[in-house]
């Protein structure tokens, strides 16, 4: 009797901990990251600290922008990542290199005019929360620049084949879009009724869903 006593109150206290996971972590997390996207600030560090990073923890990336016609912009910090950004020295497009403590990180963002944003990294974690609109996101499990930048490149064919996308006249300066579209980011899924209880569904589901799958195009067409 005592053994199915225990085995009962293990029972309930690991649904409890599930519970207690589902409903009451997972929306505080998405709270905490959404309202951190409200007055980003991103912190350029000084050229003589790009060294470390361009020529030491991020060298095959560096080799790799070098040989792709793209050119360092520079390393930056927000919260506890670390952001080396190169970019393509004939389009809108900008390679970064996110060190984070839950690893390192890839993703090519290209700039159309008009606002719209391609944005294809190699993270789930870009997917957690619906894209606003004009903006496409897609990710996918490759560990190779190459490929992910393979990837990119017939996403942006797709989209100006099917949207009529063209690239813009001037180059955007990669800290005014990095914090335009965070803050872009705070105030759509803000606007989302219920969003820390929704974001359960976004982090289960919705990002697991939408891993290793291209910008879905019949859907671009209807939603945008």
């Amino acid at each position: 009797m005592l053994a199915n006593a225990n085995l009962i109150n293990g029972l309930i206290l690991l649904l409890g901990m599930i519970l207690c996971y589902l409903f009451v972590l997972i929306p505080f997390l998405i709270y905490y990251a959404i309202q951190h996207m409200r007055s980003p600030q991103l912190i350029l560090l000084p050229e003589e600290d790009w060294g470390d990073y361009l020529t030491g923890k991020c060298r095959a990336e560096s080799d790799w922008s070098r040989t792709n016609q793209f050119e360092s912009v520079g390393v930056y910090r927000w919260q506890q990542n670390y952001i080396i950004v190169w970019e393509n020295e004939s389009r809108a497009t900008f390679f970064q290199t996110t060190l984070s403590p839950y690893g390192r990180f890839h993703s090519f963002t290209t700039i159309f005019a008009e606002d719209y944003t391609l944005i294809t990294a190699n993270d789930r974690e870009a997917l957690i929360f619906p894209a606003p609109p004009g903006r496409f996101v897609q990710s996918f499990g490759v560990e190779q620049t190459g490929i992910l930048n393979e990837k990119h490149q017939a996403a942006i064919s797709d989209l100006m084949r099917v949207k009529h996308l063209e690239l813009p006249d001037e180059f955007p300066e990669f800290e005014d879009s990095y914090l335009a579209s965070l803050r872009q980011q705070h105030e759509f899924v803000r606007s989302v009724f219920f969003y820390p209880i929704r974001g359960i569904w976004w982090y289960h589901v919705g990002r697991r869903v939408k891993f290793n799958r291209p910008i879905d195009i019949q859907q671009v067409i209807l939603e945008n």
